[in-house]
């Protein structure tokens, strides 16, 4: 599946691309681990060559939402140049939103990394996951009408997988570092 592929490349470097690791397949939606990001995102490959791509990021000091769509056809865009378009969730009001563009593997796209805690990026996940369709748009022109079908259960799994992730890191312990019975657990100490 090309979605899969895409999947490894998406915003990662060569190193890092390898550091994916595949979760579950919900319907049309990849989702996978990502270890640049220390969380999972889902990802769809449309009809019209575009790919969809949402998802948390914990590299940070605040946890992210990753936002991106991508298309082989848009050679035109500008790495690292700012984009102002719209996105519509079925017939809710529009967001008005600053994407930035990025090249993964050749395929051109746009892509935002929000603070996820924000009351405005709980809204636009709601928004997703509640809506048949999202439709993005750049100066008037449509960039594509995405059906949203499994996209609740999809972003289920991505926070599914990322909370498995913090919790794995969270039990991982130290040998070496003090604290707890250090006489059994440190025979340094």
């Amino acid at each position: 599946m090309r979605a899969i592929a895409l999947a490894l490349a998406v915003f990662a470097t060569p190193a890092a691309a390898q550091d994916v690791i595949t979760w579950k397949t919900i319907g049309w939606w990849d989702v996978n681990f990502y270890e640049a990001y220390g969380a999972c995102a889902a990802i769809a490959e449309y009809d019209n060559d575009s790919f969809v791509f949402f998802g948390l990021d914990t590299s940070t000091s605040d946890l992210g939402l990753r936002v991106a769509i991508l298309n082989h056809h848009w050679d035109s865009i500008a790495v690292d140049e700012a984009y102002q378009l719209v996105v519509r969730f079925d017939r809710r009001p529009p967001w008005d939103i600053t994407m930035y563009g990025t090249d993964v593997d050749g395929r051109r796209g746009l892509y935002n990394l929000f603070p996820a805690t924000s009351d405005s990026a709980g809204n636009f996940v709601r928004e997703f996951q509640r809506s048949n369709h999202m439709v993005w748009t750049y100066r008037g022109t449509e960039l594509g009408d995405f059906s949203l079908r499994g996209t609740n259960m999809a972003m289920n799994e991505v926070m599914s997988c990322t909370e498995s992730y913090l919790d794995a890191v969270g039990s991982r312990s130290d040998p070496f570092e003090g604290g707890g019975n250090s006489k059994k657990a440190d025979p340094f100490r």
